[in-house]
């Protein structure tokens, strides 16, 4: 089993794992405004990862604490993160140095069936959107298993048919991409995770 260290910080309430000892949350990009700690409530989706963050309602200092997967096939330790590899659910122990498990909480991994694009205020979008030159529009992917949003930062790939009328850029995290209209025309945008895919026609007028 891999296992790894991480600094845990003293919390004045209990948290989510089942012996609410310690919470495990998902860290925020510095750069990522519109972030806020996230908990696996969620399952993780196959192939995406998930940067935990975890607190414990110990007395005392800063303790430096252990992950570790029951089963890294399904969920495992790879870099500091959890990492979905196939379907499933695995223990993630949380324990000290010598050993003593603080908590634990259970994670589970579910395939991605359905990709979805919104705009950052979560409106969903489909079929063509309408730009006219020089406006921006933010892209957020989520993924989803039947009608289970499913958790996890992906490495979500990004194309557009024709690069004139429009450019996709980066948006300060992972997945999320900046739509800039830049000259009259039309493009259409692709994201995809795997065999999930969702495109979007764009129009952009003078």
């Amino acid at each position: 089993m891999r296992v790894f260290s991480c600094l845990v910080l003293a919390a004045g309430c209990a948290g989510p794992g089942a012996l609410h000892q310690a919470t495990l949350a998902g860290q925020c990009s510095e750069s990522d405004a519109s972030c806020s700690k996230r908990h696996p409530l969620a399952p993780i989706a196959i192939g995406a990862h998930f940067q935990p963050e975890v607190a414990a309602d110990i007395d005392g200092a800063a303790t430096s604490l252990k992950l570790e997967s029951a089963d890294p096939s399904v969920i495992a330790l790879e870099g500091g993160q959890l990492v979905a590899h196939r379907a499933g659910a695995s223990t993630i122990l949380m324990s000290t140095d010598d050993g003593t498990v603080v908590d634990f909480e259970l994670v589970w991994a579910e395939p991605v069936t359905q990709l979805v694009l919104a705009r950052r205020d979560g409106e969903r979008v489909t079929g063509t959107i309408a730009m006219t030159v020089g406006e921006d529009v933010t892209l957020v992917p989520s993924l989803w298993n039947g009608a289970q949003r499913l958790g996890g930062d992906a490495d979500v790939t990004w194309t557009q048919s024709a690069d004139t009328p429009i450019a996709v850029l980066r948006d300060g995290s992972l997945d999320r991409r900046r739509i800039r209209a830049r000259a009259p025309g039309t493009s259409t945008v692709t994201a995809a995770f795997g065999a999930a895919r969702a495109a979007l026609d764009v129009e952009v007028v003078p």
